[in-house]
Order: C-alpha cells, then structure tokens, then sequence
C-alpha cells in the first residue's frame, strides 16, 4: 500500500475500498462518485440508458460495522450503457469437481492438514476461510506443505509427526533495530495498465531478502509493554531519559506513522511519580489463563480522585486491548461529580466497551474489559 495518498484518494477512504486501488483508479481517469448508493437501472427503448442513485448518509454504524444508510430523497442520475456491478467477491470453484466436498462456496478442508475429502487433494486460502489476511493463506501453505510431503513420502497419516516437529529458537534480527525504507513495487505508467497483466511488478530476490531482514522476530505474545505501562499511564508517571522527559502516556503512545523510539544513545535513568492526593484510591486489575503467565489477556489500572462522596477526577486505563495502553477517556469524564454505587460502575463499564470493534476471536474480551471496569470503579468504595 501507498505510504502516502493523494489529497483526492484521502478525502475517499471511507469507502470500503482498498486505497491502493481507489489511488489508481484516480490515476487511470476513473471517476469515483463516493457517498451513493444504486437505487434503479433506467431503461430506455429497451436498452440500459443509465442508473439512478441515492445518496448515502452514513457508511458504518455505531459500532463501526459496515452498514449504509441511504436517503433516497437526494437522488442523482448517471448516463451508462453498460453497468457492472462489483459488490464484492467470491472463490470460483467452478473448475472442481462436484466430488469435493464444499460448504456455502467454500472448499471443506481439516483445519490442521489442509486435507480436502479427496485423497491427495489440499487446499488454504480464501477458497477455505473465505476473506482473511496474507499471513493466515500463508500459514494454510505451509500446513498443506508438510501435509502433502508426508502423503508424498508415504508416511502414513499425514497428521503424523506434526506434535513431535522440533521447536528451533528465533535468532534476533538486530538489524531491523536501524531505521531503513521500506521497498516499493514498481508500478506501470497508467497507459499500459491492462486486464491481462498486473498493475505492479513484484520484487526482485535482492529486495526480498532486504525487506525481509528489516522484520524482528515477533515471536513474543505480548500485546503492549507488560503490566508497567497501564500503570504508569493511570498514575500520570514522567518518563526520564538522558535527553528528555515525557509523560509515560506519551512514551508508551504509538501510530499508524509514529512512535516513541529512542536515541541510539539515550537511556532511561528514572521514572517519576507524583504523589496522590490522600483522597486518592489506586488499583489494577488483572485477567489472565493462569497466574504464572505474565501476560494479559485485559488489564485495568486506575487511579481515582474522591471530593466528599463524589468523584473529583480519574484516569482509567486499559491494557492489552490495543498495541499501546488506552485510556478510556468518555469513562473519566462520565465519573466526574458521580457518588461511585454499582448502578454507576455498570454504567461506566459500559461507556468503557462502547464502539469496540474487536477481532472475530477476541470479542470475549468485551465482557472482560467491562467487567473489570466495573471492578475497579467499585474496589475499596
């Protein structure tokens, strides 16, 4: 993808299109007419003359799930003798035989193997698991892999052998501790651009092999900087290095396109926590599979300010719910001037979870994340 876009595609990413392709869309002079929605085809003497559309007020919904609103008092009509419609896709199976077991157009496979119902027959990818992510068609690759040696070798099960594979240790990559540029795919000029041949060129092995060692082994599970980060967030710590100091909300803060990264010589000599006021309470809360596992699956650290019976200020934090402690800033204002009582901690902890979109198997993790929200609000009250 584009590091960066044009002021024109950036006005149209909230259309659910991949930017790349709206950018050379733009570029081979398609005209995008982003916000409508079709509403009828129009007919004249028998043969398509155009479509009229409808404008669409919103894309996604509250919770950022996909889902238009049109208004179909604000109409506008596009003159067309052909209309195409590309709503989304689907794997073509139409090449297999009718012997291979499918189920609502996807091929059935074992999710360990790759195995079809055919013997000697694998398949991965979106053909098996419908729309998904590079890395999960490549993971599917290298099951079928050593699934089809196995069948190959004649080794029996093909399930065989998979438990008792060695665990080799990752070797750590300091290179890509430098800072370098990513490699870019050579584009064709828009007036050779075609159906019958890609847009981009791929990389050669040399910027393969260069883009490839600018990784780290990203073999650790960890989601943020352990347990220390919510914290120190919660508790408004400074950060002290030998060149400067930041607040630990800072440090910790990351981007699409930015994140707190040191100096090749400067260290962390000292971290700085103000003193709470006598009023205040503190806690952090913690949920994980088992106590000698370090890692969250959500924690909560907070830190809450009481004026007489009413909350006076807050600062609620979450870990391992994104890349870099959360403040979950809509719960501290919704807590100022509150008395703290369980009707108030219910709702707090739902302003806390309000608008979450998590991945298709983290949304446990709501429930989580409410409940030791509510927790926290409630401890020692």
């Amino acid at each position: 993808m584009p590091s960066r876009l044009s002021n024109k595609a950036a006005r149209l990413i909230e259309m659910p299109a991949i930017p790349e392709d709206v950018e050379r869309a733009i570029d081979e002079g398609i005209m995008v007419m982003p916000s409508w929605g079709p509403y009828r085809v129009l007919e004249t003497a028998g043969r398509i003359s155009g479509m009229e559309l409808v404008r669409c007020t919103s894309v996604f919904d509250d919770r950022g799930h996909f889902r238009p609103t049109l208004d179909p008092s604000v109409r506008e009509t596009v003159e067309a003798d052909q209309i195409v419609l590309a709503i989304g896709q689907v794997p073509d199976l139409s090449y297999a035989d009718r012997s291979l077991r499918t189920d609502r157009g996807l091929i059935v496979v074992d999710k360990d193997t790759q195995a079809t119902n055919i013997p000697g027959v694998f398949a991965g990818g979106d053909s098996t698991a419908g729309t998904a992510s590079v890395i999960e068609a490549i993971a599917a690759g290298r099951r079928a892999a050593t699934s089809i040696n196995s069948y190959l070798r004649g080794e029996g099960s093909i399930d065989e052998g998979r438990s008792r594979r060695p665990r080799l240790l990752l070797d750590f990559n300091g290179d890509g501790l430098g800072k370098t540029q990513r490699a870019k795919l050579s584009e064709l000029p828009p007036s050779e651009r075609s159906m019958d041949v890609e847009d981009a060129r791929g990389l050669d092995l040399d910027l393969v092999d260069m883009e490839a060692s600018r990784c780290l082994n990203c073999g650790c599970l960890a989601v943020n900087a352990s347990d220390l980060a919510p914290a120190l967030v919660a508790l408004a710590a400074k950060i002290k290095t030998t060149k400067r100091i930041l607040d630990a909300e800072d440090f910790f803060d990351a981007g699409p396109v930015r994140s707190t990264v040191l100096d090749v010589d400067e260290l962390v000599t000292e971290i700085e926590i103000p003193t709470p006021k006598p009023t205040t309470k503190q806690t952090f809360l913690k949920f994980r599979i088992r106590n000698s596992i370090d890692f969250p699956i959500v924690s909560v650290a907070s830190a809450i300010s009481m004026d007489g019976d009413t909350v006076a200020d807050a600062r609620i934090v979450l870990g391992a719910v994104a890349p870099v402690p959360l403040r979950a800033r809509e719960v501290e204002d919704f807590l100022k001037g509150k008395v703290l009582n369980d009707e108030i901690a219910e709702a707090a902890a739902a302003v806390a979870v309000k608008g979450a979109s998590p991945l298709s198997k983290n949304e446990y993790k709501i429930q989580v994340a409410r409940a030791l929200v509510k927790r926290t609000i409630l401890a020692e009250t």
